[in-house]
């Protein structure tokens, strides 16, 4: 009875990995793995081994936030979208912007030839906490070339210094 073993293409191949020069050299012995990882990975295709699963990730929209003249200016890059796709709701706790940036391509034009999309979709909620005494009733908001502006007039606030508190 034949074994596996016995081929030919087998008893080389234990013979060249049985040699003592490969075995004294650990670099060599990546290299046959390699070799072999190479090898074997030629007889299969990548989409078995290595499939790329669709990840939902959510998309958020990059914002700024900084303080300018007396007032809180709170930019966000919202690109591929119009105003009416943008809604924003402020309290006194904070500034909240929501929207859904949505694709253009329907299932029909997926399907009419080649088709890949780097871009992320789908619905966003960015919440801004506001400073104490923020005014909301005169926020101000501008939407131009993709770029949300929004500004809130915050009163001066006082700088408190630190004070040293002595132990008894």
């Amino acid at each position: 009875m034949t074994t596996v073993l016995d081929k030919p293409e087998v008893k080389k191949e234990l013979t060249r990995i049985s040699e003592p020069a490969l075995l004294r050299d650990p670099f060599r012995m990546f290299d046959w793995m390699r070799d072999e990882m190479d090898r074997l990975l030629d007889t299969v295709p990548l989409s078995r081994v290595f499939p790329t699963p669709r990840l939902e990730t959510p998309w958020l929209p990059a914002i700024e936030v900084f303080e300018k003249n007396g007032n809180l200016h709170v930019k966000a890059d919202l690109p591929g979208m119009k105003k009416e796709d943008v809604a924003i709701e402020a309290t006194a706790e904070g500034l909240t912007i929501k929207g859904e940036r949505k694709s253009e391509f329907t299932e029909e034009k997926k399907e009419e030839g080649y088709f890949r999309s780097e871009r992320t979709y789908g619905e966003f909620c960015r919440f801004v906490p506001l400073p104490e005494g923020a005014l909301i009733d005169k926020i101000t908001a501008s939407f131009n070339d993709g770029v949300l502006e929004v500004i809130t007039p915050v009163p001066k606030a006082e700088k408190i210094l630190p004070k040293k508190v002595s132990i008894k």
